[in-house]
């Protein structure tokens, strides 16, 4: 009884505030944006022109963006080909290709080194180290990458257990405000929104190039 109670105030709550749940959401999201600075929206005078659902993002477009991503790490702007049949197991490979290959070169000039200072030859000693630290920082980058890739590789894999789910909703959203910080000078904004799984409120946003004044 007491949990419906609370969920009769809250759908009364916004009804008297005149939004609706995309509203709400909107206003919820700069509300936490402006308390950060120590505003607050009332005083604002923050109006809301317009939220507009775009779209529903499922596990299967979070799929495509992710094989984006790994061709992308592969070669700059990746031809849809490439997406199409870049396979995560072939650039794991060659990353730990890579790996083995500056382990080894770490290895030999390791001996370098050690062969240089027993010939107190202090300036091959000197070149040995930089090509080992080398070595060394190539290695770790390529484990780094190896990293990347094997977590994108398991969110891919995850998501494509239930590719229909639906992660996030898309909105677009127009809305004006005074802006303190530009001698309360007024604003409009017109941006794109997305939700969070349980579609109950955005959690990031996207500036529309060219749609600020």
């Amino acid at each position: 009884m007491k949990k419906i109670c609370l969920m009769l105030l809250g759908v009364t709550m916004l009804v008297a505030c005149g939004r609706n749940k995309n509203e709400q959401m909107l206003y919820d999201y700069q509300q936490k944006n402006v308390s950060s600075l120590n505003f607050d929206l009332e005083d604002l005078d923050f109006k809301i022109q317009e939220v507009e659902k775009l779209a529903d993002i499922t596990g299967l477009d979070s799929m495509k963006h992710l094989k984006f991503e790994l061709a992308e790490f592969w070669v700059k702007n990746p031809e849809q080909s490439l997406i199409d049949t870049l396979s995560f197991q072939h650039v794991k490979n060659v990353l730990n290709e890579s790996i083995i290959l500056q382990d080894t070169l770490q290895n030999l000039y390791q001996e370098a080194v050690l062969s240089a200072i027993k010939r107190d030859d202090y300036s091959y000693e000197m070149e040995s180290k930089r090509n080992r630290d080398k070595a060394i920082d190539q290695k770790l980058l390529y484990r780094k990458s190896l990293s990347t890739i094997e977590k994108i590789e398991s969110r891919y894999n995850e998501l494509s257990k239930n590719p229909e789910i639906i992660l996030s909703t898309k909105y677009k959203a127009s809305y004006s405000l005074r802006n303190p910080m530009l001698g309360n000078a007024k604003q409009s904004f017109n941006k794109i929104y997305y939700t969070n799984i349980d579609h109950t409120e955005f959690i990031k946003e996207e500036t529309l190039e060219g749609k600020e004044n």
